[in-house]
């Protein structure tokens, strides 16, 4: 082999190497961006995971605690009473409500409630602690027995109880409901029920930080529908908006995973999610993020490397053509030579 072929050879094993060095490189760089992305929203999901479930744990405990209360008792009895015989609104019912009030709203203030609500076991709703349309009607057989308040109360008289939001005109927004029987010499007096507001989850589920400008958790109910807003929606979404993607229908099968997945807007997108896994809920959790901007990074890399890989591609066509031209002029003039002598 001559000198220069030689140099040919070594000349194209060094470009090889200068393409290959930087696709291997690019391959672990690209796995580890991947890996990362996913991680991020893996945390993101747990965190709020724990701080939902925390949330309704202790609601779910608050209501039982306060209805296991001997005051809380006592006063259902006094009010049922001064109720059934001197009537809502009567100086009777308003000296019972003076004993109790204080201390329910006490309850409401510092747990952020919408209202606490006493109903006896025939469902007469005897007190409210804040003015409310149920306030003096009959659960079971009024005009509201259809709604989420009679429902929850009725299974409120068995055990602690969720109802799930729903829209409150007189709040202007949606709240939900917890219950837990009030018993009194191990008889069942009646119903306690707390309402609290949508405003305490949506403030934990929009805290965005970190996620970018594509990145939102949300959460869906069994029935399909958000139980959250979504960042994309100047329009509130729970209750309103149905998704169903590859994600949820897995999570709704008991899985926990993250994978790259179609969202409800037909987006690409990193989901991590999970099911709440919570007792009297049937809800699920993910955590997501546009494609796009999570692999950004890999997108702006492979762009510099089809550009780079390009560039040493025509460098080496060049090379290689130039140095056949070379070769190929050198062995016509050596063919001239021979012939002329």
């Amino acid at each position: 082999m001559t000198a220069k072929k030689m140099f040919s050879v070594f000349g194209i094993a060094v470009l090889i190497f200068l393409i290959a060095i930087p696709l291997f490189s690019y391959k672990a760089f690209k796995s580890a961006i991947k890996e990362k992305s996913f991680n991020h929203l893996i945390t993101a999901r747990e965190l709020l995971h724990s701080q939902v479930g925390n949330y309704f744990r202790e609601r779910f405990g608050d209501v039982d605690v306060l209805a296991k209360n001997p005051i809380t008792a006592q006063g259902l009895s006094r009010l049922s009473m001064s109720f059934r015989t001197s009537g809502f609104g009567s100086t009777e019912y308003l000296e019972s409500v003076d004993i109790y009030q204080s201390l329910m709203e006490h309850y409401v203030t510092d747990y952020g409630y919408v209202n606490i609500f006493f109903v006896d076991r025939d469902g007469e709703v005897v007190y409210s602690v804040k003015e409310d349309e149920y306030a003096g009607t009959n659960l079971l057989t009024g005009k509201y027995k259809y709604f989420s308040m009679a429902q929850v109360f009725k299974r409120g008289l068995e055990e602690v109880a969720f109802e799930d939001y729903t829209w409150h005109d007189d709040q202007h927004g949606f709240t939900s409901y917890f219950a837990a029987p009030i018993r009194g010499n191990k008889v069942v007096l009646g119903v306690l029920v707390i309402e609290i507001p949508f405003s305490h989850l949506d403030a934990m589920l929009t805290r965005r930080a970190g996620l970018g400008q594509t990145g939102e958790i949300y959460l869906v109910g069994e029935d399909g529908f958000m139980r959250s807003n979504s960042r994309f929606s100047e329009e509130p979404t729970i209750l309103q908006k149905e998704v169903d993607t590859e994600a949820t229908r897995d999570a709704f099968e008991g899985n926990a995973s993250a994978k790259i997945v179609n969202d409800y807007r037909g987006v690409p997108v990193l989901s991590a999610y999970t099911p709440l896994n919570l007792k009297f809920v049937d809800w699920i959790l993910l955590a997501e993020m546009d494609e796009e901007e999570a692999f950004h990074v890999i997108n702006a890399v492979e762009i510099r490397l089809m550009i780079i890989a390009s560039a040493i591609s025509a460098i080496a066509i060049a090379y290689l053509y130039l140095a056949k031209r070379r070769e190929d002029r050198h062995e016509v003039s050596e063919h001239v030579e021979e012939t002329e002598s």
